[in-house]
């Protein structure tokens, strides 16, 4: 009974904590309510490329994945001691991403410590003035460094956080800030299901070059299962429950397309994204995604919209190294994004 009352400390504990660090970051949350814009909005794109197949965020898979690792601290096991994650994703206009996250086990204090980079290159813009003049080039970047640790905390719970120092340089504009997040998984005894909460982004821009903005606050649930007898997997994640209006609206427009506003049934919708991993022996993988929000905010009203909203990949597995690749339909394009995960110790 003792240790069943002190279990459950710890974890009102950890709610508690989770909920103050919530609270004090008031301004960010009244930012996000009021449907205000945030500052460092790379934050919120997935790290690698089985995320970006299952919908673009999953806090939650089964399985040992450095990359969804990246994302949420508290999914790093000591399973992925020595392994590194490298992400690249070429977006369009010559735009690239770049995610690197390494990460290692502390055995003697059973600690597991990440550590990476995300980083996105804009490339070569021109420089004008008021008149279209050109000034010269300039080359914008943002980037976040991170630090993260992981460790059990009590039976079938583990807890993570991680500490972002981030930059945006944008020609002669500059910002940076630093931000925290905050995740605990829950694994149920059977490993056939898991379930995940993720604070993200709660922090303050330190400088920038004009007005200060908020960073892009998040609260995020995730909840996986895996099938007892078919080598499959589904996922439910929960995005932005910061705000319920999560849908965007611009009165004027809808007016003038004679479109209604969106009610709370798609609301509700827009805050969910579903997806599936199916296995196909133990070295290859399928994974399939639906963005609600995303079908919502692409589609056209009047034009065929194709597959927004949809994304998928597939995973290959050797002995010491995981290839990943997976894509998401924007109108009638799509982007692909590429992952190699290589275990060092194994």
């Amino acid at each position: 009974m003792r240790l069943s009352i002190s279990l459950l400390q710890k974890l009102g504990f950890t709610i508690s904590l989770i909920a103050a660090l919530v609270l004090l970051d008031c301004n960010t949350l009244h930012a996000q309510i009021t449907a205000g814009n945030a500052s460092f909005n790379f934050l919120t794109l997935p790290h690698s490329a089985k995320a970006s197949a299952l919908g673009g965020m999953n806090i939650s898979a089964i399985g040992e994945d450095v990359g969804l690792a990246m994302f949420n601290p508290s999914l790093m096991t000591e399973n992925m001691n020595g392994s590194m994650h490298l992400g690249i994703k070429p977006y369009f206009a010559g735009i690239q991403q770049y995610d690197l996250f390494g990460v290692s086990h502390w055995e003697k204090k059973n600690i597991t410590w990440g550590y990476g980079v995300h980083f996105l290159d804009y490339g070569n813009i021109p420089m004008t003035d008021i008149a279209g003049n050109e000034l010269g080039m300039m080359r914008p970047t943002d980037y976040a460094i991170q630090i993260a640790a992981a460790t059990d905390y009590i039976p079938n719970f583990r807890i993570g956080s991680t500490l972002k120092y981030i930059q945006s340089s944008y020609g002669m504009y500059r910002a940076n800030g630093v931000s925290m997040d905050i995740g605990l998984t829950y694994w149920s005894p059977t490993h056939l299901s898991k379930s995940s909460i993720l604070v993200k982004n709660i922090g303050t821009q330190l400088s920038t070059s004009g007005i200060r903005q908020e960073l892009p606050f998040n609260i995020i649930l995730g909840w996986s299962k895996k099938l007892a007898q078919a080598p499959i997997q589904f996922s439910v994640t929960a995005d932005r429950l910061s705000v319920w209006n999560n849908t965007y609206y611009d009165p004027e427009y809808a007016i003038a397309n004679g479109m209604k506003a969106p009610q709370n049934f798609q609301n509700l919708l827009n805050h969910l994204l579903i997806s599936s991993e199916v296995f196909v022996g133990n070295q290859f993988e399928i994974n399939l995604g639906y963005n609600f929000r995303r079908r919502n905010d692409l589609n056209i009203i009047n034009q065929a919209n194709g597959l927004n909203g949809f994304s998928s990949g597939i995973g290959f597995k050797l002995d010491k190294m995981q290839i990943q690749y997976g894509n998401a339909a924007f109108q009638s394009n799509l982007y692909h994004h590429f992952s190699i995960i290589y275990q060092f110790k194994k």
